[in-house]
């Protein structure tokens, strides 16, 4: 027989608790695997689970996919792009108003409309029962700057999401080049080609959008209007009103950047294995904090709840607050 290949399984990284009335005592009552890396312009600094497990990162690829889109866009027409354009374009937004002034405008850009959109109908976060609509769908910016870069290469509508054409082509290369390969190309839940690559290829590709001068734009984008880039009330939205650089992605996935107090960039990407937002969203703020990246309390998890009141907690797993401790505390 060959040599078995190493399988490194999810680690637990965060745990739901539910409290007991008469001792107070914490009792587990769910725990979230998955995995998790931390990187510098070194290389890997951390990890828990397997830093190369093989994710499809979803929407926190979307700055690359904007990058693409951008290289293709005449310089009068990238220059005319406005900050609220830079960040609805690789926005994972919640429909709002905002957001659907701001795809609105980024369409004018290509000379579209609402109706050129290639993503699905989709109803706004808050309203699961309202009515569907292309504009309202999450990545509706994306699909805008897709509209933008297609009318500058001169395709049609038809063919902005097939894999094996022009416009596709040149964004799958950039992601190609940004991750040191692809391992697959699927379908998002948008419609676009959806790539799967190594976990810490995700955080490596999060330092140079932190620091290279080619991301320069798109990070001022989303600093100024992190809630465009996420959506009121957010993890997203609040991480990036302090600085921080920061995407999710569908099933779990998240990726932020930020500067250490020395100047150093740092770069965090997780994938929780059963795809729970809840508990991405409650990792990534543990590092974030851990690291001094954020102030504690900039984004608070909902927490358990019984007869409407907070009944549990929601916290770093044992080998999470080790590996912050080692690696990451920020003192």
């Amino acid at each position: 027989m060959g040599d078995l290949a190493v399988v490194t399984l999810p680690a637990t990284l965060i745990e739901l608790t539910r409290r007991d009335q008469a001792t107070g005592h914490e009792w587990l009552e769910s725990e979230h695997r998955g995995h998790l890396v931390v990187a510098s312009e070194q290389g890997i600094v951390a990890w828990l689970g397997d830093p190369h497990a093989v994710i499809f990162p979803r929407s926190s690829v979307k700055p690359f996919q904007a990058t693409a889109c951008l290289g293709l866009l005449d310089d009068a027409t990238a220059v005319n792009l406005s900050t609220r354009d830079l960040a609805i374009c690789w926005a994972s937004h919640s429909g709002e108003s905002m957001h659907v002034e701001a795809v609105s405008g980024l369409l004018n850009h290509a000379g579209a409309t609402p109706s050129d959109l290639t993503c699905p109908p989709d109803t706004p976060m808050d309203d699961p029962c309202g009515p569907k609509q292309s504009i309202l769908h999450n990545c509706s910016g994306k699909h805008a700057m897709f509209a933008l870069a297609g009318a500058a290469l001169g395709v049609q509508r038809d063919t902005l999401l097939d894999p094996q054409a022009p416009l596709q082509q040149a964004v799958l290369g950039e992601l190609s080049d940004t991750f040191g390969g692809l391992k697959a190309v699927a379908v998002d839940g948008c419609g676009a080609p959806a790539v799967a690559i190594e976990l810490h290829a995700l955080a490596t590709a999060f330092i140079r959008f932190g620091t290279e001068p080619r991301y320069a734009r798109l990070r001022e984008g989303g600093r100024a209007h992190p809630a465009l880039v996420s959506g009121t009330g957010r993890a997203g939205a609040a991480v990036m009103s302090t600085g921080v650089l920061a995407k999710s992605g569908a099933e779990g996935v998240y990726a932020a950047t930020w500067m250490t107090e020395d100047g150093s960039p740092r770069a965090v990407a997780l994938k929780i294995a059963d795809g729970a937002p809840r508990s991405a969203n409650a990792a990534l703020i543990a590092v974030l904090e851990a690291s001094g990246a954020i102030p504690p309390g900039t984004w608070t998890p909902p927490l358990p709840q019984g007869g409407g009141k907070p009944a549990g907690s929601i916290r770093p797993s044992a080998a999470m607050r080790e590996l912050v401790d080692a690696h990451l505390r920020h003192h």
